[in-house]
């Protein structure tokens, strides 16, 4: 043999090495990925849910005194965060490839209910009720925040009551 022959030998060698374990580590990540992405969307569902908490603390400062306002940075990551005026709730709908809870059954949590479908990937929904009448904007309907890169202003105030006796809490976004 030539001296030759053998450089070529270890290069031939080296990238099948190289190639060996570039597969292997291409497996491995196959295989922990989805479990990585289950964790990553766990945690986000649980700041989700401490959002909605401070939200809502808000809102119950807001509503023990008329004219008294509050802002909130509303940072959307994934998902919607959604104000309902007509159903006076608000809710979080996040796309996960974790199931929070037991598959379309509403289970409380705390103060809120969430809510897990499936539909190719699952989809949970985090929603709390409230006994006061929601405005946006003085528009009916819903108003829905998605993802942004910026934290959105919003801004919680009281209108004091309406004609039923209802506390009037407004949204807008500043």
């Amino acid at each position: 043999m030539r001296i030759g022959d053998k450089r070529g030998q270890i290069w031939v060698e080296t990238v099948i090495y190289t190639l060996i374990g570039l597969a292997i580590i291409g497996l491995v990540l196959a295989g922990a990925l989805p479990k990585i992405n289950q964790k990553k969307d766990e945690m986000i569902i649980s700041r989700s849910i401490e959002a909605i908490g401070n939200i809502d603390d808000k809102i119950y400062e807001v509503s023990r005194a008329v004219g008294s306002r509050r802002v909130i940075n509303l940072e959307v990551k994934k998902g919607e965060f959604v104000i309902d005026n007509a159903e006076d709730t608000i809710s979080w709908i996040l796309d996960s490839s974790f199931a929070y809870s037991e598959i379309g059954v509403p289970v409380r949590f705390g103060n809120m209910d969430v809510t897990t479908t499936k539909d190719g990937d699952y989809e949970v929904v985090l929603k709390k009720g409230y006994d006061l009448d929601f405005v946006f904007e003085g528009e009916a309907g819903e108003k829905r925040f998605t993802v942004a890169p910026t934290p959105y202003l919003l801004v919680v105030k009281n209108n004091g009551m309406n004609d039923d006796g209802e506390i009037v809490i407004e949204f807008s976004v500043a």
